[in-house]
């Protein structure tokens, strides 16, 4: 997943259309990036905890 400023302006612009066509892509763009945070930033120990956190509330839907 590219970050977000290195996206092209038409990239950006297909990826907010999409978005606001369907919220739940919004979602897993969300969660995308905050597991690929965790990842890049060395916080391997906080990856259960933040799974079994998006598992309830994906699961509250």
């Amino acid at each position: 997943m590219n970050p977000r400023e290195a996206l092209l302006g038409q990239q950006e612009e297909r990826l907010l259309e999409v978005q606001l066509a369907c919220p739940d892509i919004t979602r897993v763009c969300d969660l995308a990036r905050a597991f690929i945070d965790l990842v890049r930033n060395c916080r391997g120990a906080f990856v259960l905890a933040w799974t079994a956190r998006r598992s309830w509330t994906l699961a509250d839907r």
